[in-house]
């Protein structure tokens, strides 16, 4: 029998061996999706690269719950604790855990909202803290909430961006091969998956780059308009190699991406991102690039034409 407990059931529960509870709610709302928001709590890697204040341990990953061994950063003391989190219905999700002798409950409920002014969708998530403890600590309160907000707010710091920048995608027609349905805490775990769908060839539009522009190694820039487009990215010697400027794996954007040994690394989940295609300065004779079905680069003489940039 597959029993899982909602929130307040939980604290109903819990509240049976005497803890009282006190509880808050905490919102985000911004140009994303709901698929975007549930995807993003659910999203395993990124726990270890993104967020600054925990590291966890994935203790055990099936569809629909996840427990993680977490060390938070509490006055630069990373404290243990047993995260439990999972599905208990269609757009929410629960995580409980215990410090001394305190429960915590958090539930998180995502709701799409009507589209915004500029045509992209808005979601909005609440999460509510249920706080419970014996009632000769229960005056503690102020502070675990005043705690538990700041946490929040900094995880948010760092969450939001993923999400801000799939909506820009959105926005700019990308789409994604998960779009309807609800994803999960094991497949997000699969590196190799190549979610990002992106939009049709543009129009004949055409760019010319020159580069020479690109002087020594590790120089870049990036071509395209919007959050689409290719990186340029000077290597070794007479080496320039081009990336897309979108990892196709969940859709971060890779400007800004270390290049280690002739990869990007997604700044989202380590993935090492391999160049599109390469190209020698010292190379006269014309090239014809077939690198991407968005695109046709011709490279001559030092210069790359690009058509069908955004």
């Amino acid at each position: 029998m597959n029993t899982r407990r909602t929130a307040p059931e939980l604290v109903r529960s819990a509240g049976r061996y005497g803890l009282r509870f006190k509880s808050f709610t905490l919102v985000s709302e911004g140009n994303w999706t709901s698929e975007d928001a549930d995807w993003n709590y659910k999203d395993v890697p990124h726990l270890n690269l993104v967020h600054s204040q925990a590291d966890a341990i994935g203790v055990a990953i099936e569809d629909d719950i996840i427990a993680t061994l977490n060390f938070q950063r509490i006055a630069r003391i990373p404290m243990p604790i047993a995260l439990a989190n999972y599905v208990a219905s269609d757009g929410s999700q629960v995580y409980y855990t215990t410090l001394l002798c305190f429960v915590l409950v958090v539930e998180t409920r995502i709701s799409e909202h009507p589209q915004s002014e500029n045509g992209l969708g808005r979601a909005k998530v609440e999460t509510t803290y249920h706080v419970g403890g014996p009632p000769v600590a229960i005056w503690l309160f102020p502070l675990l909430r005043r705690v538990l907000t700041a946490n929040y707010r900094v995880l948010m710091s760092e969450d939001l961006p993923m999400r801000e920048q799939r909506g820009r995608l959105r926005n700019a027609g990308y789409r994604f091969a998960s779009d309807g349905r609800p994803r999960t805490f094991s497949e997000t775990t699969d590196l190799t998956i190549a979610n990002v769908i992106p939009p049709s060839p543009h129009e004949a539009k055409s760019v010319t780059v020159d580069l020479k522009l690109l002087t020594s190694e590790g120089t870049t820039m990036t071509v395209g308009e919007g959050p689409g487009g290719l990186r340029l990215v000077r290597g070794v010697g007479d080496e320039v190699m081009i990336f897309d400027r979108v990892c196709n794996h969940e859709g971060a954007c890779l400007d800004s991406a270390m290049l280690s040994n002739g990869c990007l690394v997604c700044p989202w989940h380590a993935k090492r991102v391999k160049a599109l295609g390469k190209v020698l300065l010292g190379v006269s004779s014309v090239q014809q690039l077939s690198i991407a079905p968005n695109y046709e680069i011709v490279f001559e003489n030092g210069s790359l034409s690009i058509t069908g940039l955004p």
